[in-house]
């Protein structure tokens, strides 16, 4: 088999590794957006052309043979290249234009995001932001910038510092005047806390620093027990709001968001979360990638919040 066949039938080539990753014809002939008798007969013709059987039928549908699963490793490797190539090619344009994927958690998209982006889209009006929520552990394996906290042993990504949450602990007025102010960490045990679902904490990607307000002045392996837990932190707060508890919070969000909370034990050292502005090294050329970190990180960083 040479490799100089195979680049002659780039198109087939494309058609057998959609197959090969739908597992049968019919859901590789939606995706592809033609018959499964279109795809059957190129098939055919870039095995004779091979002269090598690619696929054998299962009960499933169909599976790799030893040959198909090497085009597999090559198709997949030449797709990629095609790709990274098609990205550094447009990405070296000298203006900032096209389409921009961001993916980060529904809090940071709310709070940071929309409450900088305006200007910058008013200025760069052929750009089109698309900006993707996740709680789960992401990167930008979807989006052409991630922005959360570093994501270690990954040399392959650029991960610039954007901005820094310091964690405290907030409650209302009323709260505190119905339940009385904590003193010492310990006083926690008599309070109603309110916590991230401690579920969703298990994969979430800031997992571990969310739980710290059921830990502080308590033993390790007996934590409090949230008097409300919750999978929104816009919930959270507006819970904290309505006087439910006390919250964990950053303390740069309560001052963003004006909620009007006041701060609990703030002798406490809580939790500093560093947030990344992450994106793969092959786009360092990127106009638009770039300026958007710079105007992010002067607009987020010109005032003094406190």
């Amino acid at each position: 088999m040479r490799e100089c066949e195979l680049i002659m039938n780039l198109e087939l080539l494309k058609m057998f590794h959609t197959i090969a990753c739908a597992g049968n014809m019919t859901k590789a002939s939606k995706i592809l957006n033609t018959s499964q008798s279109s795809l059957s007969r190129a098939m055919q013709s870039l095995e004779y052309q091979l002269k090598i059987k690619l696929f054998k039928r299962n009960s499933r549908g169909i599976s790799l043979t030893i040959d198909g699963k090497r085009v597999f490793e090559y198709a997949s490797k030449l797709m990629q290249e095609n790709e990274d190539f098609l990205k550094s090619f447009y990405n070296n344009d000298t203006e900032i234009k096209g389409d921009l994927k961001i993916v980060t958690t529904a809090f940071l998209a709310e709070i940071e995001l929309i409450g900088h982006l305006l200007p910058f889209l008013e200025e760069h009006q052929q750009l089109n932001i698309e900006i993707k929520t996740a709680s789960d552990s992401f990167d930008t394996e979807d989006a052409d910038i991630a922005i959360r906290s570093f994501l270690p042993y990954r040399p392959d990504l650029e991960q610039l510092p954007l901005l820094t949450h310091h964690h405290k602990l907030w409650a209302s007025s009323q709260y505190l005047e119905r339940f009385s102010i904590p003193e010492t960490s310990q006083d926690l045990d008599h309070h109603r806390l309110l916590a991230f679902s401690l579920d969703k904490q298990k994969t979430i990607i800031y997992g571990d620093w969310l739980t710290w307000l059921l830990y502080i002045g308590s033993t390790p392996d007996r934590p409090r027990k949230p008097f409300l837990q919750f999978t929104s932190q816009s919930g959270l707060l507006n819970a904290a709001c309505k006087g439910y508890g006390i919250l964990q919070f950053p303390q740069e969000w309560i001052h963003l968001t004006k909620a009007g909370l006041v701060e609990v034990l703030p002798q406490l050292e809580g939790p500093k979360i560093e947030i990344c502005y992450i994106f793969n090294k092959k786009n360092r050329n990127s106009k638009k990638i770039d300026a958007l970190y710079k105007y992010l990180y002067a607009s987020i960083h010109k005032e003094a919040r406190f």
